[in-house]
């Protein structure tokens, strides 16, 4: 009889264990685990001037751009896509409330020409590769920029955090933006 006892004791302990159970990805629920990459061996020029696909999200929650700027507080997210030679392009924004609003376009294809002189002038391509995500965080806090050439080449960078791009070319970035919707 204590044979019995004690290997069903034996098992309830195994069971207890959490033996068999799947292990679960708590990142995102515990917080703080951080990815980095300095990005030092990514490519820091891009020959191509033909951009194909933009894509821009840059949190101004916790920066001042200047007094009674619209900017101020918001959260932007651009994009713009060559297809069959006309650009399909969205704006959208959101405040701290979560109040915002969101508009589609189409552009001609001179609007990723316009897109290419303010990545080359505010040299975008020295972000290439960047990346720095702490999990866990309510929002994103960063920027991120995904920017692909016809000719395979692109710019990547990301960080939920801080903000690496000027504020001269957020302003010149949502501002093309809001003129061709």
């Amino acid at each position: 009889m204590s044979r019995i006892i004690t290997s069903i004791i034996l098992l309830m302990t195994i069971g207890l264990c959490g033996c068999g159970l799947s292990r679960r990805n708590t990142d995102d629920i515990d917080g703080g685990v951080k990815t980095y990459n300095s990005g030092e061996n990514s490519p820091k020029v891009v020959d191509s001037t033909e951009i194909i696909s933009f894509e821009f999200e840059v949190s101004l929650y916790n920066i001042v751009v200047e007094e009674e700027s619209e900017l101020d507080g918001r959260n932007y997210k651009l994009s713009a896509v060559l297809e069959d030679g006309a650009v399909k392009s969205k704006i959208k924004w959101r405040d701290r409330a979560g109040a915002g609003e969101e508009h589609d376009f189409t552009a001609d294809a001179s609007f990723m020409t316009n897109l290419q002189e303010i990545v080359s002038k505010y040299d975008f391509a020295q972000h290439n590769g960047y990346i720095s995500k702490v999990s866990g965080l309510p929002d994103m806090y960063g920027a991120k920029i995904d920017i692909k050439y016809a000719s395979g080449e692109s710019i990547y960078a990301y960080d939920n955090q801080d903000c690496f791009i000027s504020i001269d070319a957020i302003k010149e970035l949502v501002k093309i933006f809001k003129e061709s919707e």
